[in-house]
């Protein structure tokens, strides 16, 4: 038995469904166009760009230069931004168990005063950039670490993103804006064509 049980119900369920199709397309458009764009057409490379958590990596560098954080002390902004949201998080303990995060891990993701320093001095001398440790430290709701180097290894290979050695050590990446224009042309499109239903 359905659970559509009118005409006017059934018309705008279905413009749902068509909104729904067309955001599965904007990711399969997504996958596509970065394949496409990609330097590197090696097989393994492209393999790790078509993973799902590959939208998830490029949509937090188009966050970034959506909301305009592009200078030179933005970096702390956006980490008490990403503090926040974990504190919260670990406040909910129901939503860690939905995500299948332990407390420990999401607990080491938070800046403190002794890693948000080296956050903020490596954007201050090239703002949007950051160690992969630090990255993988906002993505942590998203992605384990391990997949966070494999995407931002294969997005050097493809010309999504500049690796290179700090004098800390740290591997620093720092995007092109490759797969921000990717993304950003697949969520327009999606956006214009939910807008003529």
């Amino acid at each position: 038995m359905s659970f559509i049980d009118d005409e006017d119900e059934r018309r705008e369920y279905e413009k749902d469904f068509a909104a729904l199709d067309m955001m599965s397309k904007a990711r399969l458009n997504f996958e596509r166009r970065i394949c496409a764009v990609s330097l590197s057409q090696d097989e393994e490379v492209l393999e790790t760009l078509r993973l799902e958590k590959m939208f998830e990596f490029a949509q937090f560098f188009f966050t970034i230069a959506v909301m305009g954080l592009t200078g030179p002390d933005d970096a702390g902004l956006l980490a008490d931004l990403h503090n926040d949201q974990l504190d919260k998080l670990l406040k909910d303990k129901a939503a860690l168990r939905r995500r299948g995060l332990r407390e420990d891990r999401v607990l080491k993701a938070i800046f403190t005063s002794d890693t948000k320093p080296r956050l903020e001095q490596i954007w201050r001398e090239s703002p949007g950039s950051l160690d992969q440790s630090n990255l993988a430290r906002f993505l942590v709701t998203q992605m384990s670490s391990e997949t966070t180097r494999k995407i931002a290894e294969a997005c050097g290979e493809a010309g999504f993103v500049r690796r290179s050695q700090h004098v800390f050590g740290a591997t620093v990446v720092s995007s092109t804006g490759v797969m921000e224009r990717a993304l950003g042309e697949s969520l327009r499109e999606m956006r214009l064509s939910i807008g003529k239903l």
